[in-house]
């Protein structure tokens, strides 16, 4: 792809080997130090939240299914976990919620990714859902999700009051009508 072809292991200026094994020891020297400096439940959030980046989504997923982002998603949404992990040393429904939040976010933020960039995951043959779907699905389902957004981002209120609760609707409604601009607008100047 155009946006990635000039990293350094496609580039070719690092053998992939090589950064095999950089990655590999980034990821145990920050399962250690975020251990040490906070907790281990923190730091097993945060390496279960990498491996399953690599391992489920990027090895497996990314290729194999237009679900892809959608249960890769989850991947992303790891942090709220380890964040709230490494202030509190356990989890609770609220940082389940926060996670929920960033899962259902995931797709249609990345889905508009993909309708300004179908052409070139078309060309490398990942199976975005713009390019196995069509562009007309993938606005339908960015318009779906965000309603699923809408409604688990009301979810922490319980938590968080009302304050929190205004503020996300007024910013779900705003995305909900940017992504129904996506599907009654011709082009990709919403997405």
């Amino acid at each position: 792809m155009a946006r990635t072809g000039t990293r350094p292991v496609p580039a070719g200026r690092i053998r992939p080997n090589h950064a095999l094994l950089f990655g590999l020891g980034l990821s145990l020297g920050g399962f250690l130090l975020l251990g040490l400096a906070t907790n281990w439940l923190a730091a097993s959030l945060a390496m279960a939240g990498g491996l399953f980046y690599v391992l489920v989504y990027t090895v497996w997923l990314k290729r194999s299914t237009r679900q892809n982002i959608v249960i890769g998603g989850a991947a992303g949404a790891f942090p709220p976990l380890v964040g709230w992990a490494a202030v509190t040393g356990s989890l609770s429904p609220l940082a389940l919620a926060l996670f929920a939040v960033v899962f259902f976010w995931t797709p249609p933020h990345f889905w508009s990714l993909a309708l300004l960039l179908r052409r070139q995951y078309s060309a490398v043959q990942v199976p975005m859902l713009p390019v196995v779907a069509g562009d007309r699905t993938t606005r339908r389902a960015i318009v779906a999700y965000t309603l699923l957004l809408l409604a688990v981002s009301a979810v922490p209120s319980i938590w968080l009051g009302p304050v929190y609760g205004v503020a996300a609707f007024a910013l779900g409604g705003a995305m909900l009508w940017m992504a129904i601009r996506v599907v009654v607008t011709e082009g990709v100047t919403w997405a």
